[in-house]
């Protein structure tokens, strides 16, 4: 067998961006048509999730073996901590769009093309570039908890909702200014 030179596996290297790596705290998520008037809800987030997706194990059996495939995907949202903000439009605009879904006067489940969103998750870098964006899909809020009140505590008041997303159209983020391996 020949010498062969040696050759990098690295993908930042292939692409010539050896950079700064990402930060988890420069993020922001942005949900379409809660308002009412077609913005955007523009939130001070604390934290949020990513897209998540796992495949169910399948075992199919052949006399004493067992071989694994995948079944079904199920893709998960996650919790969004936003701060409490003294005005009353973040909290109330989050109570309208959970009372979309479910209408505690009447106990009531809404129709889902009416609380049914669609939103991005926007990773920046630290110079405040956007670098990579996640579309979400059907996002709803399955889990609402408007915060706890503590008289012993004097950190920030946090309001935590829990997103249901759907499958996304496409798996991967857009990334913005960088080349991925497909350009």
């Amino acid at each position: 067998m020949a010498n062969k030179p040696y050759q990098s596996t690295r993908v930042l290297n292939d692409l010539g961006l050896l950079g700064d790596v990402r930060r988890t705290n420069n993020f922001r998520l942005l949900i379409e048509g809660i308002t009412g008037d077609d913005n955007y809800l523009d939130l001070i987030i604390q934290r949020a999730f990513l897209p998540k997706v796992s495949l169910q194990v399948l075992e199919l059996r052949h006399g004493n073996d067992a071989k694994k495939l995948a079944g079904v995907a199920s893709w998960q949202g996650g919790q969004v901590t936003i701060m409490d903000v003294l005005s009353p439009k973040e909290l109330n605009t989050l109570i309208k769009w959970f009372a979309q879904t479910y209408d505690s006067k009447t106990g009531t489940i809404g129709i889902a093309s009416e609380y049914k969103k669609k939103g991005y998750i926007s990773e920046y870098a630290a110079d405040g570039r956007l670098e990579r964006r996640w579309p979400v899909e059907g996002l709803w809020i399955s889990d609402f908890d408007p915060g706890t009140l503590d008289a012993t505590n004097n950190s920030p008041k946090e309001i935590t909702f829990t997103l249901q997303i759907d499958p996304p159209t496409k798996m991967e983020p857009d990334y913005f200014g960088y080349p991925t391996l497909d350009n």
